[in-house]
């Protein structure tokens, strides 16, 4: 490479890039040329001039230069000897003259001054012109350029450049152009000419005749270097994308994730790339070179490809069996065709893929699948989108979807509306590669029977370890479940029932004490008075209470025979009883029902039943709110057209959370933690059941239309029988709907149903 100029002058624009700084008479110019006889010419003329005018002339050059400039001088008549006596003409040999200021490769300033400096001394002193004047020819600079010393050429440029301060002289120096071949020269041409005044182009044009010649010489000259300068930048790119593919398509075969290896049409090894020695695990001479048949692990196999590939066949996707150093079997794939050179046989390329992993993963999944298909638990996975991707015999049975009905389809088909969003926390979970130990909830099959299941999920992961998918067992434990809860209620009802057994013993006897004194003190009151009035509601809810201690305690099967009431009655009297805890808690009552709202029943069941309900709304609305009331007659439409009345309570409370409305009329079942027992609703349910009716319920828990409604369909005539107990049914009537519309705008308020 060529070195960095030790010191290089400034200049700011081309036209000083060729002034140097120094004085104005002093001329050092520069020739480049391509032919000596051009530049024996040039130099001659130049020296000859000077001489004729009676200056002295200084020629360092090679011996070849000189003897041609002696034969120059002669011709234009000068006497070489002549001039050399007093010492006008000095002649020195370029490469001699190196000698004597050159140190460590570059040239010494103050050997410089000497050796130059004694010269020019001598010439100026020779000189017949005055002042004295010296003319000099050098090409110490060419020598040195010519060895690569790029830095000592230009630094001894400027040393002569500093002998101007001192001496007057003129210097004519010169580089043959073949010192500059390549395009980037061009840059260093610019660094010696930024040492000299002026700089002389080669005598292809000097020697034009005239300067309009020379201008279009220049425009050509232009044209060509641009040319030029484009095809080499574009022969330069072709050499680069050809050198770039060559290393990629090196890299490639090398490196390849795949193994690859050559065979000559002999079976012998002769290439193979990394990845074919990791995977058999041999050095290169203990592979290349030998028989493909050694590493082979079935003969008639190996037999079998070459004799193919020796018939010109492509392989596709063959499998074989290959032996590694270690002993162990892979098995691999081979694809393979023939490189054919002028129709005759070169090599084969082979490409070897191991398939080890997925011949066992193959083999492990044929023992799963038999193992998931003989499980009495239903087992089907999915993907991370919830699509179902297997589908075992056992889940077929459960739910009653086909492997083919269910596999690229929705797990949620077999989801309850109500528990669509577990399956989006189930993914959740999964994703964050968590497993799901015996989760129990409830699914649906295609029948639309809802069976009671518990998970267990784990993530399926891929080789990387990337969550993937589901694994999911599902075992049907409903009827475990009823029998759980079956004899869970069984054993509270037994407690409950030795209990209430006790209390309704103790509280006889002083019930029986209060009624009569209430029928005393109705003897003793004004009859229509306000008190009297009270004292016949009291009466009524004595009875009512005797009437269920006597229910409690089994003294006797309650024969009392259904009677004509009226409801709207029974709902004036308990809302008049709870009237101070309405007040209390700024509940407004709207009543909407008529004055002769009757049916045939047991009053007392009917007043307990709306009794529970009322309660039920007062407590769900703790900072006030609006309690409606709502009766009309109306007719069961779906069943023969019954007629009866309907009684809606509505109350713009918290609302029932979805998870609590399908428990609302089991026993115990309370969501009033602390002062709830979890009997109101099932004994309302029991009685409303009783007499033949329908109760049903619609609750909101956000929104403006927050709140509770229950519907009471009650017939005009009871058509079952009273003397049935009013335990829970789980086939019973009762229905809890899940839609969100409550409040007085419901459509259970309002339609006859």
């Amino acid at each position: 490479m060529r070195a960095v100029p030790v010191a290089k002058l400034s200049s700011t624009t081309p036209e000083t890039a060729l002034a140097p700084n120094f004085p104005s008479a002093y001329d050092h110019s520069v020739q480049f040329y391509t032919d000596d006889s051009a530049l024996v010419e040039t130099v001659s003329r130049f020296l000859g001039a000077a001489l004729g005018a009676g200056e002295s002339g200084i020629v360092i050059a090679t011996r070849t230069h000189r003897e041609a400039l002696a034969i120059g001088f002669t011709a234009l008549g000068l006497n070489v000897a002549a001039l050399a006596q007093p010492g006008r003409l000095i002649t020195l040999d370029a490469a001699e003259t190196l000698t004597k200021f050159m140190l460590n490769g570059l040239p010494d300033s103050a050997r410089f001054h000497a050796a130059v400096g004694d010269a020019l001394r001598r010439a100026q002193k020779a000189s017949l012109c005055e002042p004295p004047r010296v003319a000099a020819f050098g090409e110490m600079v060419a020598l040195l350029w010519a060895e690569g010393n790029i830095e000592a050429a230009l630094r001894l440029e400027q040393l002569w450049n500093e002998l101007a301060v001192t001496f007057s002289f003129r210097l004519h120096c010169a580089y043959p152009l073949a010192l500059f071949p390549q395009a980037g020269d061009g840059e260093a041409m610019l660094d010696i000419c930024a040492q000299h005044s002026r700089a002389v182009p080669t005598e292809s044009y000097t020697s034009l005749p005239s300067e309009d010649v020379r201008q279009q010489s220049i425009l050509v000259l232009q044209q060509k270097a641009l040319a030029l300068e484009t095809e080499i930048a574009r022969r330069k790119a072709i050499q680069q994308r050809l050198q770039e593919r060559e290393k990629e398509l090196t890299d490639f075969l090398e490196n390849t994730v795949i193994g690859m290896h050559w065979v000559d049409a002999n079976g012998i090894i002769l290439w193979a790339n990394q990845a074919e020695m990791h995977l058999l695990g041999y050095e290169r001479d203990e592979y290349i070179g030998h028989r493909i048949a050694e590493f082979h692990a079935d003969p008639p196999v190996i037999e079998d490809i070459l004799r193919r590939l020796a018939s010109h066949e492509e392989l596709h996707a063959y499998q074989a069996r290959l032996r590694c150093k270690d002993g162990s079997i892979r098995f691999v794939r081979i694809d393979s065709n023939v490189y054919l050179q002028d129709g005759k046989f070169v090599h084969t390329r082979c490409f070897t893929v191991d398939i080890t992993g997925q011949r066992q993963a193959e083999e492990a999944r044929a023992r799963l699948a038999a193992i998931v298909e003989c499980s009495d638990d239903a087992i089907a996975a999915k993907d991370l989108n919830g699509i179902v991707t297997s589908w075992n015999a056992a889940a077929e049975r459960m739910f009653g979807y086909k492997a083919e009905d269910m596999v690229g389809r929705p797990i949620s088909l077999v989801i309850p509306p109500e528990l669509q969003a577990e399956e989006g926390l189930i993914l959740q979970k999964i994703r964050a590669g968590e497993k799901i130990d015996h989760f129990e909830t409830t699914r649906i099959t295609r029948g639309g029977e809802r069976i009671e299941a518990s998970l267990s999920i784990s993530p399926i992961r891929d080789q990387r370890g990337n969550v993937v998918g589901a694994a999911k067992i599902i075992r049907n434990i409903t009827e475990g479940k009823k029998l759980a809860r079956a004899l869970h209620v069984t054993e509270k009802l037994a407690s409950v029932g030795r209990l209430a057994a006790t209390v309704a013993h103790e509280i006889n006897n002083p019930l029986e004490a209060v009624t009569n004194l209430v029928y005393l003190a109705r003897t003793e009151v004004e009859s229509g008075s306000a008190a009297a009035g009270h004292l016949e509601i009291a009466e009524q809810e004595l009875n009512r209470v005797a009437h269920i201690s006597r229910q409690t305690l089994g003294f006797y099967r309650d024969t009392t025979l259904p009677s004509r009431m009226n409801v709207s009655q029974v709902c004036d009297d308990l809302l008049f009883l709870y009237g101070r805890k309405l007040l209390s808690r700024g509940i407004k009552v709207c009543k909407q029902y008529g004055d002769c709202l009757e049916v045939d029943a047991l009053e007392g069941e009917i007043r307990q039943a709306f009794s529970n309900l009322i309660v039920n709304a007062i407590d769900a609305m703790p900072a006030g709110g609006l309690l409606t009331f709502r009766g009309s007659p109306t007719h069961l439409w779906h069943n023969s057209g019954m007629p009866g009345i309907r009684m809606t309570i509505a109350d713009t409370g918290t609302g029932i959370e979805p998870q609590h409305r399908t428990h609302l009329f089991e026993p115990f079942y309370t969501t009033k933690k602390d002062v709830g027992t979890g009997l109101g609703l099932w004994i309302t349910h029991g009685i409303i059941n009783k007499h033949g009716g329908k109760i049903q319920v619609r609750s909101q828990t956000t929104g403006s239309s927050r709140g509770t409604v229950f519907s009471v369909f009650l017939p005009l005539s009871v058509t079952r029988s009273l003397e049935q107990p009013a335990n829970f049914n789980p086939d019973g009537e009762s229905r809890v709907d899940a839609g969100s519309e409550t409040g007085l705008n419901s459509p259970i308020a309002h339609r006859g149903e």
